[in-house]
């Protein structure tokens, strides 16, 4: 019967230097993401609803088309550090063989 360890092995310095990008790519994926959240959700629900309640003036529909902007910008850069995570993790064989348990 082939019993599988849990117990990673030896991790050189290179591999935790990759292992620290890897985290830091996951980390701005995350932050890229809730960043283009809050932006769609400010300028495709917020601020229309705030308008038409006239809770706010209609001269903040014009920040709408920043906000998408910068929402796209953010949502391409998530999609950029996602991809280099995905291209980072490769580095979890070199001491972790089976890492999908």
């Amino acid at each position: 019967m082939d019993q599988i360890f849990l117990d990673p092995g030896f991790i050189s310095a290179a591999s935790w230097k990759e292992l620290g990008d890897l985290q830091q790519s996951l980390g701005f994926s995350v932050l890229f993401v809730v960043l283009f959240a809050s932006n769609m959700l400010i300028g495709h629900n917020m601020i229309p609803s705030f308008i038409a309640s006239r809770h706010i003036s209609e001269t903040w529909g014009r920040v709408r088309p920043v906000l998408y902007a910068f929402a796209i910008v953010c949502f391409a850069l998530a999609m950029f550090f996602i991809q280099r995570a995905t291209d980072h993790a490769g580095v979890l064989r070199n001491f972790w063989p089976d890492y999908w348990m």
